[in-house]
């Protein structure tokens, strides 16, 4: 009997003891916090507000510049499709990141791409950041006009006059796509004389581009062809003549019957003829209105440049135009009159830099000078640009 009651409580001792320690445990358990649950990633928005909506049809690229609504994980890295709208296919893709900077995107082959509307899409983990769709547009630009005259806004011309120095080709366009490529050639026979290739910034509108001989030489008398290619194809040719039209000669006439005239009565004395001399280039002007150091070539440094003419017979209210072009684009027109009594005097105008950029842009220059019933005045000069000087290079004694 009392061997069984001592195992009995033995059996008891341990089962409370079982208990109690499974109760703690579970106690324990109850009172420790569960690991929390990271919450999902957020991908971050992305648009593109300063894209290009249109692009002309020999655009063979198109660049972006993606702004970001929310923060970009660290770790996380995008990629790019640019398909055509409603298809599946994918035309080019590759991968960005903001570090990046602008999103660059060439089109496949680096040729253009047909007609239509495209869309290029930025994903991460197969979802959608933000996307741009694009229209590569038909090719419609047209030139409407291709004329010639002695100045940027002077009459169209048939022919020149011979010893002219300079002279404009003036053009209309509309339907144009911005960014459209066009070039211009002059030719004397088989010489090019001059030619100017740039783009076109807006979807209509007129253009003037200087033509002259580097060294401003005369041109030769004689036939000349003009061509005007736009978006690769040529839009415009004609043939002028530079030179004097040749003199009309008089027909007889029958001899008229002697009259008796009346004597004349006095008449005022006309005013002088207004002369100009050539025009001049300079660094700046004198007190006197003198051109000081004047040149055709100037220093990269340069921050203002005058042109100017000095003139006899000027009348008071006597008006003048300038324009100014750059590698063939005008960069800036100006007009005043002559308010001076003396009919002697310097009639100038000057280009400077702006406020954060002091210096003249470098460039090959083209400056017209137009007075009141007078043939227009051109100067030329080149802006050089900045050179780095090389490091000297140094040597072990």
């Amino acid at each position: 009997m009392g061997t069984r009651s001592g195992s009995r409580t033995v059996s008891l001792a341990v089962v409370v003891l079982v208990c109690g320690l499974l109760g703690a445990l579970a106690a324990c358990a109850s009172n420790t916090a569960a690991p929390p649950i990271p919450p999902p990633l957020r991908l971050p928005q992305v648009t593109f507000d300063a894209a290009p909506d249109t692009l002309c049809q020999a655009a063979t690229q198109i660049r972006l510049t993606p702004e970001l609504l929310d923060v970009w994980p660290i770790t996380m890295q995008a990629q790019w499709t640019l398909s055509r709208e409603g298809e599946s296919a994918v035309l080019s893709q590759g991968e960005w990141q903001p570090g990046m900077g602008e999103l660059f995107v060439a089109f496949p082959k680096g040729e253009s791409l047909p007609p239509g509307r495209y869309t290029l899409a930025l994903r991460a983990d197969g979802i959608v950041l933000g996307a741009h769709t694009f229209t590569i547009a038909e090719d419609a630009a047209a030139v409407t006009s291709l004329g010639l005259a002695l100045t940027p806004s002077g009459p169209i011309l048939t022919r020149l006059p011979g010893n002219t120095q300079h002279f404009y080709l003036r053009y209309t366009y509309q339907g144009a796509c911005p960014g459209a490529p066009y070039w211009i050639a002059v030719r004397y026979g088989e010489a090019l004389v001059c030619s100017h290739n740039a783009t076109l910034l807006q979807a209509e509108g007129a253009e003037s581009v200087p033509c002259y001989h580097k060294d401003s030489a005369p041109l030769a008398e004689g036939d000349y062809h003009v061509e005007l290619t736009l978006m690769g194809r040529t839009q415009h040719t004609f043939a002028f003549e530079v030179g004097d039209a040749p003199a009309l000669t008089p027909t007889a006439t029958p001899t008229a019957a002697p009259t008796v005239t009346a004597t004349p009565l006095p008449t005022a004395t006309p005013a002088p003829a207004l002369v100009c001399a050539p025009p001049f280039a300079a660094a700046g002007l004198t007190p006197d209105g003198e051109p000081f150091l004047p040149q055709n070539r100037f220093e990269w440094y340069s921050q203002v440049i005058y042109v100017g003419t000095k003139c006899e017979g000027l009348l008071p209210g006597a008006a003048w135009e300038s324009a100014w072009y750059r590698n063939g684009a005008n960069v800036r027109t100006a007009s005043g009159v002559w308010n001076e009594t003396d009919g002697a005097g310097v009639i100038w105008d000057s280009i400077t830099g702006i406020p954060g950029a002091p210096f003249l842009l470098p460039g090959e220059y083209t400056v017209t000078l137009t007075l009141d019933d007078t043939a227009p005045l051109t100067a030329t000069f080149r802006l050089i640009a900045y050179v780095r000087p090389e490091p000297e290079s140094t040597t072990e004694p």
